[in-house]
């Protein structure tokens, strides 16, 4: 039995060596054409099947955002008030004035405690704002966005407790 063994690997070998293999240059050749074969099924089956279910779960995702920041209620902060802030513009000799109520939107009770303590200064600072402001300037449209947001950020560099989330007029009037 021993025997049999190295005979049928010698026939083996001399039937690889009768019959002529395939040159490496064809064996790459295959190899490439059966890769891109492989490759462009790959790529009809997840854009057949695989596709159209992302799609489907990317517009379920984004409508069940919408459903979720419709049922949403934006919450208020706690607000204080600096009311009667009368000033006269700049340029006007004092025939034209502003009359203004502030409201100021705040999350945390320390900031409106600083607030209420710091309320001099803060009234001080609003009416050299206001001030520095011609009656033409006060008319303009833009006015309101633009000293919301130069107060806002005036007001922040004051305080140390927090900040001030927003700034609304509650009353803003040109005599």
């Amino acid at each position: 039995m021993a025997e049999e063994v190295p005979q049928e690997l010698e026939a083996e070998a001399e039937i690889e060596e009768a019959s002529p293999g395939l040159s490496p240059v064809v064996k790459i050749i295959i190899l490439v054409l059966v890769m891109s074969v492989l490759s462009l099924g790959a790529f009809f089956i997840s854009k057949s099947l695989l596709w159209p279910k992302y799609q489907a779960y990317k517009e379920a995702k984004e409508m069940a955002a919408i459903e979720q920041a419709k049922n949403e209620v934006p919450t208020m902060g706690i607000i204080h008030i600096i009311d009667n802030i009368t000033v006269n513009t700049l340029g006007s000799g004092g025939r034209r004035y502003v009359i203004a109520e502030i409201a100021l939107e705040v999350a945390d009770q320390m900031v409106v405690d600083e607030i209420v303590t710091r309320e001099p200064q803060i009234r001080d600072m609003f009416i050299r704002y206001l001030r520095r402001q011609t009656a033409q300037h006060v008319l303009d449209l833009g006015f309101q966005e633009r000293s919301r947001r130069d107060l806002t950020k005036m007001l922040n560099n004051q305080l140390n407790a927090g900040r001030v989330d927003s700034l609304y007029y509650v009353k803003l009037l040109l005599q």
